[in-house]
């Protein structure tokens, strides 16, 4: 696979930091804001400590390299070989690929989770394909989360059983607020950007600070 660049993409908006971040189109225009990936490390990090943290769904890094810069240990997983590549080279860019390791699997693989436990995870931050067909374009995100790529609640209680209840899952902004309130108390924080949500992250156990709505202005 030919790896594109973030400023090539036209996304360089998204973050603060002028070293370069690379990875496939697709997976470049998936990656989230710094400011987000930093925002959700520091609650991590006030609400839990110095603690090591499952990263489910990496992609191409953008949100891993961030989480390493404030935490001890990410373990980084995607089902896509070609983004764990493109994560290792964004994670040696930003110093940090001594804190991070890198797993090919499923996100949903049972034998994984529970080597995320022995290896003392406290979180698990995920971050699902938000689409229900990969043919469908980027902007077509599904509300039902029973549809996501994997399903948000097949995750939800494989996580929540096999690893820990401390959640923060990064999910669409259509995502059905009732679904996600079903899953177990939470907060849902609508992150966005100059005014407008650009997507929620969804907070459980311990990660949480109030039940209900919140707000997080992206810069």
């Amino acid at each position: 696979m030919r790896y594109t660049d973030i400023d090539t993409i036209g996304k360089r908006y998204r973050f603060k930091t002028n070293l370069p971040i690379i990875g496939d189109k697709e997976g470049l225009l998936l990656t989230s804001y710094q400011s987000a990936s930093e925002h959700t490390a520091k609650r991590i990090l006030r609400k839990l400590g110095k603690v090591p943290v499952l990263e489910l769904c990496c992609g191409v890094g953008g949100t891993t390299v961030f989480l390493a810069k404030y935490l001890p240990h990410i373990y980084a997983v995607d089902i896509n070989p070609e983004r764990i590549r493109a994560a290792k080279v964004n994670a040696r860019t930003f110093g940090v690929e001594d804190k991070i390791t890198f797993v090919v699997r499923d996100a949903l693989d049972e034998g994984m989770l529970v080597q995320a436990r022995k290896n003392g995870v406290q979180v698990v931050v995920s971050d699902v394909e938000w689409r229900e067909d990969l043919g469908l374009s980027l902007s077509e995100t599904t509300p039902d989360i029973t549809k996501t790529i994997p399903s948000t609640p097949i995750l939800f209680e494989k996580v929540s059983r096999l690893v820990t209840k401390n959640l923060a899952m990064h999910m669409a902004a259509n995502s059905n607020k009732e679904q996600l309130r079903k899953l177990g108390v939470c907060e849902i924080e609508e992150m966005s950007y100059y005014g407008k949500v650009k997507f929620v992250n969804v907070y459980y156990g311990r990660l949480v600070n109030k039940e209900g709505i919140s707000s997080y202005a992206m810069k």
